[in-house]
């Protein structure tokens, strides 16, 4: 997902570039609505951005909920080392989901 955020990002970017761009650049052999037509496409992609790239924060959410409900249902397994590598396991990605989210908040 890392990889998609980033083109999405390089996207917006680009996106922002054109919408000042045809708003502003009144030197332009285009017309009005041509020109308005290109500031509200370039806006309405760049709220289509942020509404992706918000529903991807959520999956991450979601995943680390599953996680919880994993960790919760462990509690009736017998104490051993199977139920200490799960744990183990699910703390450790717990941990770099919670480790992304610090950094990504940066």
């Amino acid at each position: 997902m890392k990889r998609s955020l980033y083109e999405l990002e390089k996207i917006s970017q680009s996106l922002n570039t054109h919408e000042v761009y045809y708003k502003f650049n009144k030197d332009l052999e285009a017309s009005e609505k041509y020109r308005k037509g290109r500031v509200s496409a370039a806006s309405w992609l760049n709220e289509l951005i942020y509404y992706f790239v918000q529903k991807e924060k959520g999956f991450i959410e979601e995943f680390k909920n599953h996680i919880q409900d994993k960790k919760k249902t462990l509690s009736d397994l017998n104490e051993g080392d199977f139920k200490q590598g799960l744990y183990d396991e699910l703390n450790i990605i717990e941990e770099m989901l919670n480790a992304r989210n610090d950094n990504s908040n940066k």
